[in-house]
């Protein structure tokens, strides 16, 4: 069960509290109020309904700008009654979430005397995927007791629940890679027939070759070569490159582009854009073996590895987004690769599906193989997250 934590904090300062004071006065001696508020960047959470998405947890945490000498006690509820204050303050037309899709950890919680937060309540969300998407939904929840009084504007947080698009979240790929630390190699290597999918945003192609995924000197996807346009999608099969020069297959920059590239160890191979066929033909023979792992800076003209975004040098990176990168140990059809959402999703569990990574972690340097083989791919420099909606409704 996917299940994202959501953490929420937020820091009020005893200083702009106590600002206007004297410069010696004792810090301890504060003059205002010193109030209850539920902890987190907004009093509003949204959380998306997607169909691979059955759960969220999130923490639920009260605080204080000061620290009391006694413990102060509090207490949590979800209160339903709220949501038409929610829908007259934004204008929403919401209902409430159904009882059965949260629960709350405990009721109570306590921040404990010279302590200024609460011990945190998990808030599990569950069964999500099964709503109906057309459907607005939000969570009231509220201090119902406390034994200090509390800042009323932030006594009750909302947590709504919107259908979310296909792709909410996509990785950006300038100056950087990932490299994968096979812990299953077996599914990627020998592979006699295959498919290779990425949904790509080229920003540029400032550079004579940007990688996309593969081995050097391998089996290789990249756009552009010495003689190329810098766009065109190049497949290099040990010392066999394919398609032949042609500007007119550069792809789009600025714009998403889906690409397919099929291959048999015959020989036979096509590469789809946007769906389309755009080239068919033959690049070399052999099967394919993509699961290895070395580092670039371990690398040597005889050991290389399976990079995304990286063959050979630095300055090969490929400088936009990518999203929903997927190897399979079969060929699709070009009805599947044409399939409804096809550019945007596949269930994990597909006949051949060996690798998935979407792309949509949204955190960290760890971009998650959905597969279920485990063999997650990590990123050289820091990773960098995009907020999207995809596929794009206004086109």
């Amino acid at each position: 069960m996917t299940s994202n934590r959501i953490f929420m904090t937020l820091a009020f300062a005893a200083a702009a509290l106590l600002a206007g004071g004297c410069a010696n006065e004792d810090l301890n001696e504060h003059h205002f109020d010193n109030r209850l508020y539920l902890d987190g960047e907004s009093t509003v959470t949204t959380l998306l309904l997607k169909k691979d998405v059955p759960s969220y947890t999130v923490q639920l945490m009260a605080a204080m700008a000061l620290p009391e000498s006694q413990a102060v006690e509090v207490e949590f509820a979800a209160d339903p009654s709220l949501v038409d204050h929610y829908n007259l303050a934004y204008g929403a037309e919401a209902v409430a979430l159904p009882a059965e899709n949260y629960t709350l950890s405990a009721t109570e919680s306590v921040i404990g005397a010279g302590s200024v937060a609460s011990v945190p309540v998990e808030l599990s969300f569950t069964g999500l995927d099964v709503l109906p998407g057309q459907q607005l939904y939000v969570l009231p929840v509220t201090i119902v007791r406390a034994t200090v009084p509390v800042l009323e504007s932030r006594r009750t947080f909302y947590y709504l629940f919107r259908e979310g698009a296909l792709i909410n979240v996509v990785g950006e790929m300038e100056k950087n890679y990932l490299d994968v630390n096979w812990v299953n190699a077996d599914v990627v290597n020998n592979l006699t027939a295959m498919t290779v999918e990425a949904l790509v945003y080229a920003r540029d192609f400032d550079r004579e070759i940007s990688t996309l995924m593969g081995i050097e000197g391998k089996f290789l996807l990249r756009f552009g070569d010495a003689t190329y346009n810098p766009g065109q999608l190049q497949v290099v099969n040990g010392s066999t490159k394919f398609p032949d020069k042609d500007d007119s297959k550069a792809i789009p920059t600025n714009e998403w582009v889906h690409i397919a590239v099929t291959y048999q160890s015959t020989g036979e191979i096509c590469i789809y854009v946007n769906g389309v066929l755009q080239s068919e033909g033959k690049c070399g023979s052999g099967a394919v073996n993509w699961g290895t792992y070395v580092p670039p800076y371990l690398e040597t003209a005889s050991k290389r590895g399976f990079h995304i975004g990286y063959s050979y040098t630095d300055e090969r990176y490929f400088a936009g987004n990518l999203s929903e990168v997927r190897i399979w140990n079969r060929v699709l059809s070009a009805d599947e690769i044409n399939a409804t959402n096809h550019f945007y999703w596949v269930d994990p569990a597909s006949d051949g599906l060996v690798a998935y990574w979407k792309f949509d972690d949204g955190e960290g340097n760890t971009v998650r193989d959905h597969s279920g083989n485990g063999n997650d791919a990590r990123s050289f420099a820091t990773m960098e997250w995009k907020q999207v909606e995809l596929p794009r409704t206004d086109k």
